[in-house]
């Protein structure tokens, strides 16, 4: 593995650590806002003499999917990087040791050229945008594929980044305007 990927295996299991308790509050407080906008728009639907009565419960809808999207994606994100081990590296003492391969060369030669090979490649690979949507992040995440090499040695890069980060987005959107939809929704059943 190159060092590129073995930082790639490193960075993301923290990080994915680090934002494992706000993404459970997050998802929670979405989840709880666009349930009881849902429950009173059923509640308002049932009672309504007309389709618009609907119309609250179909927002409501609507706002849910970005929640289960994000709520899948994160619970395989961390089961694809709970198997990642933290490791430290250790950087030697002063002395140092040259191995020479059966040929007389250093192998750290070798390994040097694999990863300026290997991060030109993902250079390569970044600076090709063919995306119509997000181009620049599908054009990252096909770098770090290649950097990290492939999706065996770095499975969390396996799912597109670009619906996780609507999911995300759609999710923050769905706290205040699940809150507001059944706000809103609770006026209408107490006029009703």
């Amino acid at each position: 593995m190159t060092a590129a990927g073995d930082m790639l295996n490193q960075v993301v299991p923290t990080l994915v650590r680090v934002a494992r308790r706000p993404g459970a509050l997050l998802l929670t407080a979405a989840a709880t806002a666009v349930g009881i906008f849902a429950l009173l728009g059923l509640l308002l639907g049932t009672g309504g003499t007309g389709w618009t009565a609907w119309i609250p419960f179909g927002l409501a809808a609507v706002l849910a999917v970005p929640v289960l999207v994000l709520t899948v994606r994160r619970a395989r994100l961390q089961a694809q990087t709970q198997d990642l081990d933290l490791r430290q590296t250790i950087v030697g003492g002063s002395r140092e040791v040259v191995v020479v391969d059966s040929h007389g060369q250093d192998p750290a030669r070798h390994a040097l050229q694999d990863e300026v090979e290997t991060l030109n490649a993902a250079m390569a690979e970044g600076a090709v945008r063919t995306a119509r949507f997000l181009p620049r992040v599908e054009a990252a995440q096909r770098a770090a594929l290649v950097a990290a090499g492939g999706t065996v040695r770095a499975p969390y890069l396996a799912d597109d980044l670009r619906v996780t980060i609507v999911a995300l987005l759609g999710t923050l959107a769905a706290v205040p305007l699940g809150t507001l939809g059944a706000i809103v929704t609770a006026v209408l059943l107490l006029a009703s």
